[in-house]
């Protein structure tokens, strides 16, 4: 196989990755009232696709997800958001730690 035809398979297969991520973020947002235990499993999923395939999580499914115990994150449910100098903290209820996303503020 050339060097060419390898990168394109690499591509296809981040690719088709990202896709899955994707969709696998969507079910856990549907499943999550009903049934969550399963969007934790799915969570559990993306994270294992990502490590297969050595590419990170996009950064919208990352922050809605919890750092340390890796719990589905849902605003008023299981995640309390606010604002602190330039700072959106998540605190997750599951296992209390906190994560700092930076923002920018308009003047």
């Amino acid at each position: 196989m050339s060097k060419m035809a390898r990168k394109q398979q690499k591509n296809l297969i981040q690719v088709v990755a990202v896709q899955r991520m994707w969709r696998l973020f969507e079910l856990a947002k549907k499943e999550f009232a009903e049934h969550p235990e399963r969007s934790e499993r799915y969570v559990q999923i993306i994270r294992n696709i990502s490590m297969r395939n050595r590419m990170s999580i996009p950064r919208e499914i990352k922050s809605r997800i919890c750092k340390h115990c890796y719990a589905f994150l849902i605003p008023g449910n299981n995640a309390r958001y606010r604002l602190k100098e330039g700072y959106i903290v998540v605190s997750c209820q599951r296992c209390g730690k906190e994560m700092r996303y930076p923002y920018k503020r308009l003047k």
